[in-house]
């Protein structure tokens, strides 16, 4: 599994993902070799199974690191699988990445891609480059390429799909494979973490739950508090937090251990997913963790959030958030439809162990 953007130990969803997919294969019985940047003194105290390995490729922290880590990653790959028989490798796509296709089909090992969202659109939020005509025609082929040297592939929504698919129609072929939720740890048993106690709240709580970024829509916690003074908002996340408003309800607490998170969902009376109105495709993890804590979900209509919830949580137009939540807020009876809704879906659907068994129908096939 060739996931060289991926920092182990984080609390990033890439990571989270990359680990659950990672682990849940090593505990189906599975051999599992994962390539990312691997810290063992830092990732000593997690649990994993005996039969998941690390190798580590560089963590450079300076600008354009990708490019470095990338290389290092394809030579990693090509030194394993010259040195030991796999039979398949898992490459986690990203925009210059393609290391473990590249070297699977130079070797003539089979192999799949994952696309977790939308690339480009993921670029051109991060930098003003990829809009410059050279630097996005470069991102353009390096996409393409990737999914042609594949073997197989998936994506986590038939939205994204396809939106890949129009960088390569062979994508089509692709399957859909869901994100999932750690089910053991994210429940409505989780002890409270009192946050109310903690903070000195009373009232309501609506919590958000991730990176702020700019493909998180970060403008409407801040309308959320702007506009319903009562309400407290609490979001809990790293990432571009100076940037937010100093308000008497808008609480940012920045990031929870992995072991708190499902323990500040169970105090909250709303879980919120807000995006901009631009579709990524995602899959989006914290959706998961709140219906597994019985949190009534209010997110962001968009085709991709759509068929992530399948009618399980309540969406709203881009921007209408603000004007939703006191109203969800003061109807009970709706509130405990979505709360019961939300969690009936999610452990029935949306577990890793439902993932991991899609992921190793796939490899059968592709194998």
């Amino acid at each position: 599994m060739v996931a060289p953007s991926v920092r182990v130990p984080d609390t990033l969803g890439q990571t989270l993902h990359q680990l659950a997919l990672a682990n849940g294969l090593a505990e189906s019985g599975i051999d599992v070799t994962l390539l990312c940047r691997y810290d063992e003194e830092a990732a000593r105290s997690l649990n994993f199974n005996p039969n998941l390995n690390f190798i580590s490729v560089i963590n450079p922290g300076i600008p354009f690191e990708r490019l470095l880590f990338t290389k290092h990653s394809y030579q990693k790959v090509i030194e394993i699988l010259k040195s030991e028989k796999f039979d398949i490798v898992h490459d986690r796509g990203y925009i210059f990445a393609g290391s473990g296709v590249q070297a699977a089909s130079e070797l003539g090992v089979k192999s799949i891609l994952q696309v977790d969202d939308n690339w480009m659109r993921s670029e051109l939020s991060a930098t003003r480059l990829a809009r410059l005509w050279p630097y996005h025609e470069k991102a353009i082929r390096s996409c393409r390429n990737q999914i042609e040297l594949a073997d197989g592939g998936f994506t986590v929504s038939s939205i994204l799909r396809a939106q890949i698919s129009k960088w390569n129609a062979k994508a089509e072929s692709f399957k859909v494979i869901q994100n999932g939720y750690e089910d053991d740890l994210f429940n409505p048993n989780a002890k409270p973490l009192e946050i109310k106690e903690k903070l000195g709240l009373s009232g309501k709580i609506v919590v958000f739950v991730g990176a702020i970024g700019p493909w998180h829509g970060v403008e409407e916690l801040v309308d959320i508090a702007n506009l319903n003074p009562g309400i407290n908002v609490v979001v809990a996340g790293g990432g571009y937090g100076k940037n937010l408003p100093e308000l008497s309800n808008l609480h940012h607490i920045g990031r929870l251990s992995r072991n708190e998170v499902p323990r500040l969902l169970v105090e909250a009376d709303i879980g919120l997913a807000p995006y901009p109105n631009l579709d990524y495709g995602f899959s989006p993890l914290k959706i998961y963790e709140y219906m597994g804590c019985k949190l009534p979900v209010v997110a962001t209509r968009l085709p991709s959030v759509e068929e992530a919830t399948q009618g399980h949580a309540l969406l709203v137009q881009p921007g209408q958030m603000a004007n939703a939540i006191p109203k969800v807020l003061s109807n009970q009876k709706l509130l405990s439809g979505l709360s019961d809704s939300a969690f009936s879906y999610a452990s029935k659907e949306r577990t890793w162990a439902k993932t991991i068994e899609k992921t190793i129908d796939l490899y059968r096939e592709v194998i």
